[in-house]
């Protein structure tokens, strides 16, 4: 049984199977193999290079669109028409403003009342006490607690 699966792989006319390998495979390995030893050396001129002349201004683009496409992508605004994204950016664009905007106006005044009660837990006085002692208290106490005067 294994004489015919033998004769039935191999050609009928040949009766000793080459060791060797045709002349077209021996001559893709010489060419592969050879690059395949250069391309471990540094500097190799075969390998393609990531456009090194780029300037930064083409490179935040790219990065603001890949930035914008994680976002469409994460939150599914990529199966939207483009009057649903413009709603949901308009959406997301005015809450993140008006955060900025509530960081901006409010949190001066919230850190500078945080910092008072952490000088009255280290110290045992009050800010006011502290600040007329370095002369430094009244003068700020007045323009970050009226923000819109």
């Amino acid at each position: 049984m294994a004489t015919e699966m033998q004769s039935f792989y191999t050609p009928s006319t040949s009766t000793h199977i080459s060791s060797h390998a045709p002349a077209a495979v021996d001559e893709l390995i010489n060419k592969y193999s050879s690059t395949m030893s250069t391309s471990a050396s540094p500097g190799a001129s075969h390998r393609p290079m990531k456009n090194p002349r780029r300037n930064i201004v083409q490179r935040c683009a790219d990065r603001i669109s890949l930035e914008y496409y994680r976002y469409e992508v994460t939150f599914g605004l990529y199966v939207m028409t483009p009057a649903e994204k413009l709603v949901a950016n308009a959406f997301v664009i005015i809450v993140l403003s008006l955060l900025f905007w509530a960081l901006l106006v409010y949190f001066p005044a919230l850190l500078y009342q945080k910092i008072s009660r952490v000088v009255w837990l280290l110290t045992g006085h009050s800010s006011e006490e502290m600040g007329a002692a370095l002369g430094i208290v009244d003068s700020h106490v007045n323009s970050i607690s009226t923000p819109t005067s």
